[in-house]
């Protein structure tokens, strides 16, 4: 068992200090204006402070090169700007000689210029001059989304010398994310359909109000034939259920009737056995004294044999004693 537990002594009751309200001392306090107090900054907030201030000194040096930007005066840009085209999202194992030959296709090509950075990595993409303007209009047209190298790259015309005021994506211009395919069927009559329902909200209010009333009744409707679908499978269940117990309850009188029957059976096959038994030693008895009864012959035999052989020793003498 375990130790009793540790007894201790009562707690007494400590007497409760009385609280009163502080407006006795209000003179006591003093009336000069207090000290100016010490800004503190939290580890959250000067990380958020850091990084703000590292936006805006990148913001200005990005106005400082985007004020000297001149795509005319870049020695790299060599060629006509209006048969050039301009290659992106292509993969980093995509060479220009595989670049070439996959957009060889639309017309021959003049010059393929990969971008790298100073390390020598590829950036990703690519100007590719052609010798006349049609094949750059065709390879525009048909080219954007063809997959290379298992990615899908996105086709333009060259605009850092064509359009004017132009800036590129890493001076914070770019064209965004690139032209939008057209919508399939299904998506171009969803949004139709969504323009016309918004068209006749904005028309008929009342009309709105109206329809969301009866939606509100058929929604009330559809919940109380859910609520009696319930009612009907629930009761459905009961009857089931029921109908199962009274199946069970068949079932186990059937297997006592049974068990009855096998016991009656194994009764009379040991009456049987029991009969056969009694049989079998009667037949015993009975071939016993067919034995006894054959050694009774075999002995009375014996008997009649010794009988004449007396006799006839008994006349053989007779006979000497005449002689």
């Amino acid at each position: 068992p375990r130790p009793p537990p540790q007894h201790l002594p009562p707690q007494v009751k400590k007497k409760s200090i009385k609280l009163t309200g502080c407006a006795e001392f209000v003179d006591f306090l003093p009336v000069e204006t207090p000290p100016r107090r010490e800004e503190w900054e939290s580890p959250m907030e000067r990380k958020a402070r850091r990084h703000r201030e590292k936006l805006e000194k990148h913001k200005d040096e990005l106005k400082a090169i985007a004020a000297d930007y001149d795509p005319h005066k870049d020695p790299n840009a060599v060629g006509d700007p209006f048969k050039t085209l301009f290659v992106a999202r292509i993969s980093y194992d995509t060479t220009e000689k595989k670049l070439k030959r996959e957009f060889e296709v639309f017309g021959s090509i003049k010059r393929v210029r990969m971008v790298y950075d100073q390390k020598g990595k590829p950036r990703g993409y690519a100007f590719i001059e052609y010798e006349h303007e049609r094949d750059l209009k065709n390879a525009y047209k048909q080219g954007d989304g063809k997959k290379i190298d298992g990615r899908r790259v996105m086709v333009d015309v060259e605009r850092g010398r064509t359009v004017e005021g132009w800036m590129p994506r890493r001076l914070g211009g770019g064209r965004g994310p690139g032209r939008q395919g057209k919508p399939s069927k299904k998506k171009a009559k969803r949004l139709a359909a969504e323009a016309l329902e918004k068209k006749e909200k904005e028309k008929d209010p009342e009309k709105d109000r109206d329809r969301e009333k009866e939606k509100a009744r058929d929604r009330d409707r559809d919940r109380d034939r859910d609520r009696d679908a319930d009612r009907d499978g629930d009761r459905e269940r009961k009857r089931d259920v029921e109908k199962d117990r009274d199946h069970e309850k068949v079932k186990t009188k059937e297997k006592e009737k049974d068990k009855e029957r096998d016991k009656e059976e194994k009764k009379e096959k040991a009456k049987e056995k029991e009969k056969d038994k009694e049989k079998d030693d009667e037949k015993k008895k009975d071939k016993e004294k067919d034995k006894e009864k054959d050694k009774e012959k075999v002995k009375e035999k014996d008997r009649d044999r010794k009988r004449p052989r007396e006799r006839s020793r008994s006349r053989d003498k007779a006979k000497k004693a005449r002689d």
